[in-house]
């Protein structure tokens, strides 16, 4: 039963990036699916298997309040302070009770560089529609992980409320039990009947 659950799963994931770029013109008749939910079920138990030191949590700068006294470091992005302004510091503190790193990132890019630094070999982050979208069309996914430069990292993604990079919001219960590692973060996401694709595209 396992192996056909995870047979599933990456059947799941072939056709929601094989038809990733239509899907625009799927929507219009009707088809719509989740492809973070998607990839979080398929890539959960390797994101599970990562020591807690080598996992960490990435928020954007969207999150934080709009009076927030965190300062910006060259090194580890926005450096949380716990003022309260937002919820941010929580998640800083449950990592630290998980042993996870965590971390404020200003900016997809920043995000690729920090990946590297800290040898991050899994990762839970949370980015709009439009994030995602860009970063599903300029880095290499596969079966094993997201390629950031040179290194590969396992995701679980969790979508932000609006695409907005002021004042924006997320489901920060749901994202705590991503982090305490419940059946709630790895949401299987729903995928419509479509034709399989020819050969493996994913």
């Amino acid at each position: 039963m396992g192996s056909m659950t995870r047979d599933c799963s990456r059947l799941k994931f072939v056709f929601a990036f094989f038809f990733f770029p239509m899907r625009s013109l799927l929507g219009r008749i009707g088809l719509h699916y989740d492809i973070s939910g998607i990839a979080n079920a398929y890539y959960r138990r390797a994101f599970d298997r990562i020591p807690a030191a080598d996992k960490a949590v990435i928020l954007p700068h969207c999150l934080i309040g709009e009076k927030c006294k965190a300062h910006f470091s060259k090194e580890d992005g926005v450096l949380c302070v716990n003022c309260k302004q937002c919820r941010c510091g929580e998640i800083r503190i449950l990592c630290r009770e998980m042993g996870w790193q965590f971390y404020i990132s200003p900016s997809q890019n920043f995000t690729k560089r920090l990946v590297q630094r800290k040898r991050i070999r899994a990762a839970i982050g949370a980015a709009c529609e439009a994030e995602i979208e860009k970063g599903i069309r300029s880095t290499p996914i596969t079966f094993r992980g997201v390629r950031l430069q040179e290194r590969k990292v396992i995701p679980q993604a969790i979508l932000t409320d609006r695409c907005d990079c002021l004042n924006n919001d997320v489901d920060w219960e749901r994202l705590r039990r991503m982090i305490g590692n419940e059946t709630g973060g790895a949401a299987a996401g729903r995928l419509p009947d479509l034709p399989l694709p020819q050969g493996d595209e994913a």
